[in-house]
């Protein structure tokens, strides 16, 4: 999830390593974007759903796990943890 400031952007995503989900925790963090946006490495993801949370829930949604564990949530990767905050569900639809 993405807050831009400016080159800020607060973001609070679900980091570690996968293989060990009591590792893997979700953390907000600020950082400068101006070089990812430099180099064009910055991307928006289209969901394929007809129901989606508008941008306000999605941030409430997502600040509400900062700080737990993966294994204490319902997904297990930083794209699926992505889709909850935005649908509701933590499947991908393809």
């Amino acid at each position: 999830m993405l807050l831009f400031t400016g080159n800020q952007v607060s973001i609070i995503y679900l980091v570690g390593n996968v293989d060990d989900v009591t590792k893997m925790i979700v953390q907000q963090n600020t950082v400068d974007v101006s070089k990812y946006v430099r180099d064009e490495k910055l991307c928006k993801y289209f969901y394929d759903v007809r129901e989606w949370y508008d941008p306000d829930t999605v941030i409430e949604r997502a600040m509400e796990v900062v700080g737990l564990t993966a294994d204490k949530l319902p997904y297990k990767d930083p794209e699926h943890f992505a889709t909850w905050c935005k649908t509701g569900s933590y499947q991908l639809h393809c």
